[in-house]
């Protein structure tokens, strides 16, 4: 009996062993369905910023065009907005809400197929602060291939998979996935998504907690004098997620894929 315990055996399982039968294994099997889906995460374009980095905002497009994808979600502050910090006023290079959103329009990439999904952050909402404006509700006017989902944050199903984007608030922390992990420990279970899309803090990072697929979307903006001055450096570029689900709507597999850009 005490080598029956000591590798966790009953005494039947033991006779099966050595009458050459082995103890049958419970496999549970998950319906997976066929399909693949795709996505594009970007986010802190900081458009009208002299800092923006609207080539490689493109190229990342073209690169989503090009792999098939055909939804993109971008989690806020797609603009640089007027007066969230002090300085900041000196590097901007397009001035007023209205010349904001119109520069947002003619330049922000439109690639055949693609349509993106966003919220207002911070620097967007400045505008509602100074002139109550909502830059998001104009832009996506505008623009058919963007449709808003609102202010700091937005839900959208695809395919049964709920995606949260979330714009947060304040500087980074020492620990990269502090702020956002705080914020999904506050998500009431029975109400979280299954992903959650960070925007904000100009980093990239994923992680899976509290069965929620997090990550941080990085940015399209330079270091600006803010950053240079907070000892911090943006990590440009964006995502390309696979993800498959079960027949019951599961996220069962996540796969993301992090494109950088490099300064030079």
């Amino acid at each position: 009996m005490k080598t029956l315990k000591e590798y966790g055996l009953t005494e039947r399982q033991l006779r099966m062993i050595l009458n050459g039968r082995k103890p049958k294994i419970k496999i549970v099997k998950q319906q997976i369905t066929e399909d693949e889906l795709e996505f594009g995460v970007v986010s802190d374009t900081h458009l009208c910023s002299t800092h923006e980095k609207l080539n490689e905002l493109h190229t990342i497009y073209a690169i989503f065009q090009k792999i098939g994808i055909k939804t993109v979600f971008h989690s806020g502050d797609l603009l640089c907005g007027w007066k969230v910090y002090s300085g900041q006023e000196n590097e901007v290079k397009v001035f007023g809400a209205d010349n904001q959103v119109k520069y947002v329009v003619d330049n922000y990439p439109h690639q055949e197929g693609i349509t993106t999904y966003f919220i207002t952050g911070n620097h967007d909402l400045a505008w509602l602060k100074l002139a109550g404006i909502d830059v998001g509700e104009r832009i996506a006017e505008k623009r058919p291939d963007m449709k808003y989902l609102g202010q700091y944050q937005g839900d959208f199903i695809l395919n049964g998979v709920k995606i949260r984007l979330f714009h947060g608030e304040g500087g980074g922390s020492y620990a990269l996935s502090y702020k956002s992990q705080k914020v999904a420990e506050q998500i009431a279970s029975g109400k979280k998504p299954q992903v959650m899309l960070f925007g904000h803090w100009h980093t990239s990072l994923y992680f899976f907690y509290r069965n929620i697929h997090i990550l941080h979307c990085g940015a399209f903006e330079g270091q600006s004098l803010y950053l240079v001055r907070k000892g911090l450096n943006p990590s440009i570029g964006g995502w390309a997620i696979k993800m498959r689900t079960s027949k019951n709507k599961s996220l069962i597999a996540f796969n993301p894929g992090w494109i950088p850009f490099y300064s030079r």
